[in-house]
């Protein structure tokens, strides 16, 4: 999780790190928006999959099998009434508790914060496109 890839850039932990204080922001957005909460973020895939696991407490392992299609729509509903959940080395987003046991702590907690998926992938609007 703290390995960078070859190029330099950021470490698994930064990423998802990064990932947590998006919905963080994404969330005080949401709540000091007009009348409506709908917020529209754009990302490439590599990071969607990321926050994806992040936000369903899905693996990372499983998460890079994913075929996020370009132009598709990920709905995230963020919490904006206070409730928190805390991710560490023995959550789902890396393996769940056994794997965790079996591995040992990476020592990673990230509060970020409740967030439910809602959609992942949708492509019905791009059905008939040339993409």
């Amino acid at each position: 999780i703290d390995q960078r890839s070859g190029g330099g850039g950021e470490s698994g932990r930064e990423v998802l790190e990064r990932a947590a204080r998006s919905l963080e922001e994404l969330g005080k957005l949401a709540m000091t928006s007009s009348s409506t909460s709908s917020i529209l973020a754009v990302s490439h895939s590599a990071y969607l999959k990321m926050l994806l696991s992040l936000v369903g407490d899905t693996s990372l392992a499983e998460s890079v099998l994913w075929k996020i299609q370009n132009g598709s729509v990920n709905v995230v509903d963020v919490n904006v009434e206070g409730k928190r959940r805390l991710v560490t080395s023995k959550s789902g987003l890396f393996g769940g508790e056994i794997v965790g046991k079996l591995r040992g702590n990476y020592g990673f907690e990230l509060e970020l914060p409740e967030v439910h998926l809602i959609r992942k992938n949708e492509i019905r609007h791009l059905e008939g496109m040339d993409i």
